[in-house]
């Protein structure tokens, strides 16, 4: 099932202002990244055409930023970011890293 009804994504991204899409996007990561997120997604520009999205971990206190152009498929890009990003930082693997073994790893590595 995608993550929006294709005649909301349609009509919101064709409306004069992307707010709504922004908002349905917007209030989709914060479901899928659940309440230790806080998300920040506006948007940027002189025509709004650009958006500019913000996730901090209230946890660890580490956040990521993007942004890009508001078009097809960004919504998507951005629900699979959300995505990797909670699993990067709710893994065994990202709490090894701040510890002082020895052998924990020193980068992350992946691709979306």
């Amino acid at each position: 099932m995608p993550p929006f009804a294709p005649t909301a994504l349609a009509s919101a991204l064709h409306d004069d202002c992307p707010a709504s899409l922004l908002d349905l996007v917007k209030q989709r990561l914060s479901c899928v990244l659940g309440p230790r997120y806080t998300v920040i997604l506006a948007a940027s520009g002189d025509n709004a055409g650009h958006y500019h999205l913000a996730i901090q971990h209230s946890q660890s206190g580490l956040s990521l930023e993007d942004n890009g152009a508001i078009g097809p498929g960004f919504a998507e890009r951005l629900l699979a970011l959300g995505e990797q990003v909670r699993a990067m930082l709710e893994s065994d693997t990202f709490a090894r890293m701040g510890s002082d073994e020895p052998t924990r790893p020193l980068v992350w590595l992946s691709g979306l």
